[in-house]
């Protein structure tokens, strides 16, 4: 580890610079009033990333490499913008079919007062009951 001096006003030199503090955050090492992080990130080892934020430069390139997105199943497609899920869909999943079919839901003919006396069948008839007709 390299030793540091103190200049005349107390604050630590570091190959020929003063700074503020020997350790702070990534924004102070950035910034340039730390000299690195508690982690030993000095600013030759932060970047800024695409959404602006300071990020360590080897996890960066690691992280790149890595490609989660791509080994999660999701690419290109022409036509469309950005990464999208490739592969089957559920839409035509046989499997999926039926779960679709038993969700649960409100039914648009389900008046709480109708007690199905007198009245016909038919979805006139029922709306007229419950009060939806128009």
């Amino acid at each position: 580890m390299t030793r540091f001096t103190r200049n005349a006003n107390g604050k630590p030199v570091f190959h020929g610079r003063a700074y503020e503090m020997t350790f702070g955050s990534r924004a102070q090492v950035w910034h340039g009033t730390a000299y690195k992080t508690s982690g030993g990130l000095t600013k030759s080892h932060l970047i800024k990333n695409k959404a602006g934020h300071i990020v360590s430069k080897s996890k960066h390139t690691t992280a790149k490499k890595e490609k989660r997105l791509v080994k999660a199943g999701y690419g290109t497609k022409k036509g469309k913008f950005g990464f999208v899920r490739l592969g089957k869909s559920m839409k035509g999943n046989r499997k999926h079919r039926g779960s679709k079919h038993h969700r649960g839901g409100m039914s648009a003919l389900s008046p709480s007062s109708y007690d199905g006396k007198g009245v016909g069948t038919s979805g006139v008839d029922l709306q007229f009951v419950s009060g939806n007709s128009a």
